[in-house]
């Protein structure tokens, strides 16, 4: 939906200063990393210490639709009964745009929200020191670990924002659109309807440092035909910092009338201008801990047969996706239940391992239980929920001269055992998530300079909300690749990706077929062709 004729950003910025910002900028990111590694041995223990510093910034910039219907329907939406639309962008700027024909070969207009933004900080350091021994311990070995992980990272970020009208038009010919009502009072601006995304809704800026400190320790013993081993974590965070937006409401107002074409006039869509409360920052202060665990046990019944076992329990800190959101307190920044702090995850896993004569089989049967805070992406929707998962995985491989093949099926039945905002979806299966999910992947050598294959993925169905009112359908996607050797340490390699061009569909927006017929659908990339030349020196 993006075009030479659609944006810059025009909106306020981060010190509500009114910007330009240009949408070829796409998604840069500049990254500087420093990093130290030292190992060395004292009196029988492995000692070693990893220690990076990244030094990121950057900013991207991406477009998301909000609404789409007819010419007529959509001027109406804006303007009321006899609204009119004309072109505000593109070689027919100024031009009336007729209700009839279908415009575009669809007949469709749409307001697409579009986001800047801006990254002064995603800075982080991070230290890891362990210390091993090995033991002789009643004829096996003892592998013991102690150690301790250090990281520090930066969330400074700037959420940007604004609302334009466009045509739906592809070949990168999208143009911005203006809407008018029955009496010829613009409600747009130049192809933009707000300087916000309707509302005041996600103007934000994030400025949260997170501290973590870990002291983990494992101990592992060989004997014989028997392996077990367990590990014990324990995360402790510090958070702190600030935020600023409207969305923390007490009385932090967020949209405001501002002169953006300074003609002296304020016109519809100069009152839809969102700013940021900078005079009213809130607070981000907490700290949590919780303990991470794992034990399991191996057992090779012969050579080329095993069977494992494993239980653990693991955590993720709830970072950003918590700020902005009730469970943290726009008063103190504190968080009052522990439990919104960080994220559980629980798994118990057993199954075999056979490698024999070329051929590998990777059997594992495993069920999951998990907690989850998140934010729905381009929408103000949250989620408290637990969710479990059972299964089955399988990889294997073969191999038999210069042919070899990798394969890959995983089967997966979840569901929402609990959600704690909307008990409605209590009991339904996750959206996205797909049943059944294949990988394989042939491969052949020809002589010693050639290697041709092939990748294959399918997935099954799944529903596109968690509501299980709508599906999207499965699909299967095939990709080649080719490398040609022609001297030592020269290499010429093609690769194409969903080669047969399939439209596979990952996201749509709606929950249902909407009653006008117009949804929105995220696809995967069509055929992609990449060469590359690499020499090794």
């Amino acid at each position: 939906m993006l075009s030479p004729y659609v944006g810059p950003i025009v909106t306020l910025d981060g010190n509500n200063k009114l910007a330009s910002l240009q949408l070829d900028t796409g998604q840069h990111a500049v990254s500087k990393s420093l990093g130290l590694e030292a190992q060395f041995d004292v009196a029988g223990w492995t000692i070693s210490n990893r220690l990076r510093y990244s030094k990121n910034g950057g900013d991207f910039s991406r477009a998301f639709s909000s609404s789409a219907n007819t010419v007529s329907a959509f001027a109406a939406s804006q303007g009321g009964t006899g609204a009119t639309a004309s072109y505000a962008t593109g070689p027919l700027a100024g031009q009336a745009i007729p209700t009839s024909p279908a415009l575009n070969g669809n007949g469709l207009l749409a307001l697409y929200y579009i986001s800047y933004t801006r990254v002064p900080s995603l800075d982080d350091v991070t230290d890891d020191l362990r210390a091993s021994r090995v033991w002789k311990v009643s004829g096996g070995d003892l592998t013991t670990t102690a150690g301790v992980y250090f990281a520090s990272q930066t969330i400074h970020t700037e959420w940007l924002h604004t609302a334009v009208d466009i045509d739906v038009n592809g070949n990168g010919q999208t143009a911005m659109v203006n809407i008018a009502n029955a009496a010829g009072a613009p409600q747009t601006l130049n192809g933009y309807y707000a300087f916000a995304r309707g509302t005041s809704l996600f103007r934000r800026i994030f400025n949260v440092q997170y501290d973590v400190f870990a002291p983990y320790g494992s101990v592992n013993y060989h004997v014989g035909k028997f392996a077990v081993g367990g590990s014990l974590r324990y995360d402790s965070g510090r958070v702190r910092g600030s935020l600023i937006g409207a969305d923390l409401g007490g009385g932090r107002n967020g949209l405001i009338s501002y002169d953006v074409n300074g003609d002296g006039v304020i016109s519809a869509a100069e009152k839809r201008v969102a700013y940021l409360p900078l005079t009213q920052p809130a607070p981000v202060n907490y700290n949590y801990g919780y303990f991470s665990y794992s034990a399991g046990v191996n057992y090779r019944v012969a050579e080329p047969f095993s069977l494992f076992a494993r239980y653990s329990r693991g955590g993720r800190a709830n970072a950003d996706k918590i700020l902005f959101t009730p469970v943290v307190s726009a008063t103190d920044g504190t968080v009052a239940n522990p439990r919104d702090k960080y994220d559980e995850v629980r798994q118990l896993e057993g199954g075999f391992k056979f490698r024999k004569d070329g051929i590998t089989l990777n059997a594992t049967v495993f069920r999951v239980t998990a907690s989850d805070h998140n934010v729905l992406n381009g929408s103000a929707a949250r989620t408290d929920r637990s969710y479990s998962a059972h299964g089955v995985e399988l990889e294997g491989g073969f191999q038999r001269g210069p042919f070899s093949l990798a394969w890959g099926a995983t089967y997966t039945k979840a569901k929402i055992t609990t959600d704690r905002l909307d008990a409605t979806l209590t009991g339904k299966e996750p959206r996205h998530q797909p049943a059944l999910s294949v990988t394989a992947t042939p491969e052949v050598q020809v002589g010693d300079k050639v290697t041709l294959g092939a990748n294959v993925v399918a997935i099954t169905s799944s529903y596109a909300q968690d509501s299980n009112l709508l599906k999207m359908p499965g699909f299967t996607t095939v990709g080649a690749f080719a490398q040609y050797r022609p001297v030592e340490r020269l290499s010429l390699t093609l690769n194409a990706s969903n080669l047969f061009n399939t439209m596979g569909i990952f996201e749509v927006n709606q929950s249902t077929v909407p009653t006008n017929g117009i949804g929105f659908a995220r696809a995967i990339d069509g055929r992609t062709v990449v060469g590359a030349i690499r020499f090794d020196f």
